[in-house]
């Protein structure tokens, strides 16, 4: 048997709460398992005045053990009720054991707040009168943490922007401010599972969204006014997951706040392994990620957000300003990875070509590959960045794709060493239809050595929307034409280790995720009856289709040397390496088993002196042109 509190942890520490019905069904199936009991709030149902006259309802938790402390406040539209069940941060009901005032307060216009509802609140205004209650109140100290991810991530921006003189420090997690066109029209196709949900949860945003379906000056205005760096005047430690839709923004945005904000060096950015949340099990700091593991990122959110708030709310000792600026999880390869810069993106890109026969290559290609997309039978969303609870989030396998007459694949050869990737994945492809408008969807994945191909990140592009999204520059496609087309990934930090492969999905789209292009060059979003596409891929020298990788690898062995068979010996080898056939005026890489180039240069005669080398594995890279050739080496 486990306590609730505990059973909870894996629902409520992401901070949402669970529709009702949801909850109910948990308690019902888990009564044999689990002990029920909720905290009594210290103060139950308080009214904050606002100064518009309306009142805004709170819960208020007090340790037995504290007259007046300092507070963290999390402001909710999921019921500030079903924070009764577990209080975040891995505290559960076990109110007295930790150092903080808990508010809760219900947004205005949802659940206890619901009698306060007004058309277009300033919840930034509304935040600020919750602080200015707070501070007059007897059990209060002086200052003031916030907490919450998503929609409780957002209002700590709106607060902050506010800059409340008792607003010390805030955790927003899995959130950002900007209320943009991309984050519902991703590569001008509307995200629609994920609009679907947001008005289920009571957002009621798809009248604003699906009357501006171009970029236009309503865009321009909403995404201005909502980005505001150099209103962000306290320290944040801003918490994302790889899996996360919003991760691309959160990089961005954390970017401009240590590059604006007049607190630039007191931000702070963790990115984890971890899915959005609130749909499913997997959430922000569990080890459990769609149908992989991580334990060794388990709870990491929680316990740096407790040096966070213990820094900076009670004055620990903690050092926690020796923290370097970005923590952020080697997807991969697995564990922590530090640095101290304003992002981890790499400028650099290597680039691999897409080639006949499903390959991928160092240099271009031949031919073309041709699939056909019907709407009326799309292709499932298997995993990703998704947020609707008919959907799984994170990484899954997606070979149940393969086979699909709308689905064409890509691989490279086996990686002779590990290939490590930080930034925005680029997919440069030259695309012909014999209809006027077509998606183009891009899965990124590890191909594993036992087969799994498993989900990186993925994109899609309208092709309508080529180039831009504005009305006036949607352009259309004629047959036999053949037209650029750049399909932007979200940002990664990922490693492809030795024996495994690059791997990328094509295809036309991705349902119930994204809304289904019906392919006749009408108008968008209608009923109208839709159109199969015949859609081919050019990936030869004139069209050379490739992918865009942000990294530093001095290698990718991705083909073999076509003009020779070229073999090396002795292998183990004591000092001198020598070539079996003559190939002066080539050049050669030799990288030790960390990936690490040791000796390169240009070949001047038929041997390497390998002498200097320690004992160990090494990796050989010969290059001739576009043609790449890898040896692993055994160096006695």
């Amino acid at each position: 048997m486990i306590k609730f509190s505990e059973f909870t942890t894996r629902f409520r520490t992401f901070g949402k709460t669970l529709p009702m019905k949801s909850l109910a069904f948990l308690i019902v199936f888990g009564s044999t398992l689990v002990t029920f009991s909720q905290i009594t709030p210290t103060y139950n149902d308080v009214l904050i005045p606002t100064r518009d006259g309306y009142f805004l309802s709170a819960d208020v938790y007090i340790p037995d053990n504290i007259t007046d402390g300092e507070v963290i406040l999390v402001q909710t539209p999921y019921n500030k009720n079903n924070f009764s069940w577990s209080l975040p941060l891995g505290i559960g009901q076990n109110v007295n054991d930790q150092p903080f005032i808990w508010v809760i307060v219900d947004w205005r216009g949802f659940y206890g707040s619901a009698a306060a509802a007004i058309p277009s609140p300033n919840r930034g205004e509304d935040a600020y009168d919750i602080c200015d209650w707070i501070a007059i109140q007897s059990w209060h100290k002086s200052r003031i943490g916030t907490w919450g991810p998503s929609a409780l991530g957002k209002i700590q921006y709106d607060l902050a922007r506010q800059q409340h003189p008792n607003h010390t420090c805030a955790v927003p997690i899995v959130a950002h401010p900007q209320f943009a066109y991309t984050d519902y029209f991703y590569g001008g196709v509307l995200e629609e599972a994920r609009l679907e949900q947001l008005d289920a949860l009571g957002y009621g945003l798809s009248p604003i969204v699906m009357s501006n379906v171009y970029y236009s000056n309503t865009w321009t205005f909403t995404q201005n006014s909502s980005w505001y760096p150099t209103e962000i005047n306290i320290p944040t430690l801003q918490i994302g997951g790889w899996y996360d839709h919003n991760i691309d923004k959160m990089i961005e945005w954390y970017g401009a706040c240590r590059n604006q904000s007049p607190q630039s060096d007191e931000q702070w950015l963790l990115v984890g392994p971890w899915v959005h949340g609130g749909t499913g099990a997997a959430y922000v700091g569990s080890s459990i990620q769609g149908e992989l593991t991580y334990p060794d990122a388990a709870f990491k959110s929680d316990s740096m957000a407790w040096d966070f708030f213990n820094y900076y709310l009670l004055d620990s000792t903690n050092n926690w300003t020796g923290t370097s600026k970005i923590t952020y999880y080697q997807t991969g390869q697995g564990g922590w990875g530090e640095s101290n810069a304003a992002t981890i993106a790499i400028s650099n890109y290597d680039e691999v070509f897409l080639n006949t026969n499903g390959e991928l290559t160092s240099g271009s290609g031949t031919g073309s590959t041709l699939f056909v997309s019907d709407p009326l039978i799309p292709a499932p969303t298997i995993g990703g960045a998704t947020l609707h609870p008919d959907l799984d989030q994170g990484p899954f396998d997606q070979t149940s794709l393969e086979g699909r007459p709308d689905i064409i694949t890509f691989s490279s050869d086996a990686l002779p060493s590990n290939v490590t990737v930080s930034g925005k994945v680029l997919c440069n492809l030259f695309v012909e239809s014999n209809q006027p408008d077509c998606d183009i969807v891009v899965h990124l994945v590890d191909e594993y050595p036992d087969g799994r191909d498993m989900l990186i990140t993925d994109g899609i592009r309208r092709m309508r929307f080529r180039n831009g999204y504005t009305q006036a520059s949607e352009s259309f496609m004629s047959p036999e034409s053949v037209y650029n087309v750049e399909i932007d990934l979200p940002f990664v930090h990922y490693t492809w280790e030795a024996g495994h492969k690059f791997k990328i999905y094509i295809g036309g789209n991705s349902s119930i995720r994204w809304n289904v292009n019906l392919q006749d060059g009408g108008p968008m979003y209608t009923n109208a009856t839709p159109n199969v596409a015949d859609i081919r891929i050019h990936h030869d020298e004139q069209y050379p289709s490739r992918l865009k990788l942000p990294g530093n690898n001095s290698f990718l062995d991705i083909k073999d040397l076509e003009s020779k068979e070229l073999i090396v010996y002795p292998n183990p080898v004591e000092n001198n390496l020598h070539f079996n056939t003559a190939i002066e005026g080539s050049y050669f890489a030799i990288s030790n088993a960390l990936g690490a180039t040791v000796i390169s240069g240009k070949i001047s005669s038929g041997h390497i002196d390998l002498s200097q080398l320690a004992r160990g594995v090494y990796f050989l890279e010969v290059i001739q042109g576009s043609d790449h050739k890898m040896f692993k080496i055994l160096k006695n």
